[in-house]
């Protein structure tokens, strides 16, 4: 059957992101396994969909790869329609699997505003740093099993537990409602992209150029 290039790579990050949402929200009501359930269902997806769409699965990596013209505009598009359509999937399918409803979750109060802010920031911004060190390197086949041990190492000290992605923060909005706190999330990791993007011109893009010159 043949299928448009671009709708295979779309249907490839839905179904990336939707397992992934499916896995925080449901081992969400095993906290013993969560943050290792949820670093290894990653890693596993990358690595299942990085052959077709490049296994973005995070609309903030996504724009770092527009930005780096690694995809064009109508990509960019593409995929975060479906990032934000697999995450809201896989919330429903996670409380489906764990027989719980999507009101019985509630967000935990009393936590930092501005700690959330730099703490999704800093995930964000050293998630995409990684993935452009392991390509620029040529060790792609690194990247899930360096994202999984990122996201899980994150989770232990960030106040959100490292969600370092706008569709898994969507998909929390979808539960929570479109909060002041839930876009302040968005902001964070879009800022952390553009932060990673700034890096990596001023310092990997001169190391490159010293390189050639030598």
């Amino acid at each position: 059957m043949k299928i448009n290039n671009l709708v295979r790579k779309s249907i490839s990050e839905l179904f990336g992101v939707m397992v992934f949402v499916t896995s925080i929200v449901a081992a969400n009501f095993n906290p013993t396994f969560h943050n290792l359930a949820l670093a290894a269902t990653l890693g596993v997806m990358i690595l299942l969909t990085a052959g077709i769409s490049g296994g973005h699965l995070n609309p903030a990596v996504s724009l770092f790869f527009y930005a780096r013209k690694g995809i064009d505009l109508p990509t960019l598009g593409a995929y975060w329609v479906a990032q934000l359509s697999g995450a809201a999937l896989g919330l429903y399918l996670g409380f489906a699997l764990s027989g719980t409803p999507v009101s019985a979750i509630t967000p935990p109060g009393g936590i930092s505003a501005s700690g959330v802010f730099i703490g999704e920031m800093f995930a964000t911004t050293v998630l995409v740093i990684i993935i452009n060190r392991l390509i620029s390197t040529k060790s792609s086949h690194l990247i899930p099993l360096a994202v999984g041990f990122w996201v899980l190492a994150a989770s232990t000290f960030t106040l959100t537990g490292a969600q370092a992605n706008p569709a898994v923060t969507f998909a929390l909005m979808l539960r929570d409602g479109f909060t002041q706190g839930n876009l302040s999330i968005i902001l964070a990791e879009f800022a952390g992209a553009l932060l990673a993007l700034l890096y990596i011109v001023i310092l990997d893009d001169k190391v490159k150029k010293a390189k050639k010159k030598k």
